[in-house]
């Protein structure tokens, strides 16, 4: 029997995701600050293709990034802030005070192929005194 160890499990569990069409990505290949947690241009992406109609703008999406960076608290504490916001959505109020705000949804449900989908190992991310924090978008 070959050595089967806890890399090998973590690869053959990828190549599980690989088969369901996820994109494969090692976190040593993302290209960020440690403290980021989010995959902002996949963000980004996401939202101006799910809310082109509506007329998102820079700033707005930039809005969504900021608010998701500044959920603070214990790791617990903001890690269900942050499923809250992926199941429930919430209102942006936009930029133009003349337009209807936008209910914002992190998650496309109705339509996942509208998502982009990775699965990511050995991700790693700085935090201080199990505290999660994010430094202000530049």
């Amino acid at each position: 029997m070959a050595n089967f160890n806890e890399h090998a499990l973590e690869m053959s569990i990828m190549e599980l995701f690989k088969d369901e069409e996820y994109t494969y990505v090692s976190g040593d290949q993302i290209h960020r600050e440690r403290t980021e947690v989010l995959l902002t241009d996949d963000l980004k992406q996401y939202l101006y293709n799910r809310y082109a109609k509506d007329g998102i703008t820079p700033s707005e999406v930039d809005s969504v990034i900021l608010m998701l960076r500044n959920i603070s608290g214990t790791i617990y504490e903001a890690n269900k802030a942050v499923f809250k916001l992926l199941c429930d959505g919430f209102i942006l109020n936009r930029e133009d005070r003349t337009q209807k705000d936008l209910y914002i949804e992190l998650i496309d449900f109705d339509t996942p192929e509208n998502n982009i989908f990775k699965a990511v190992n050995q991700f790693e991310i700085e935090g201080v005194n199990n505290q999660l924090r994010i430094p202000d978008a530049q």
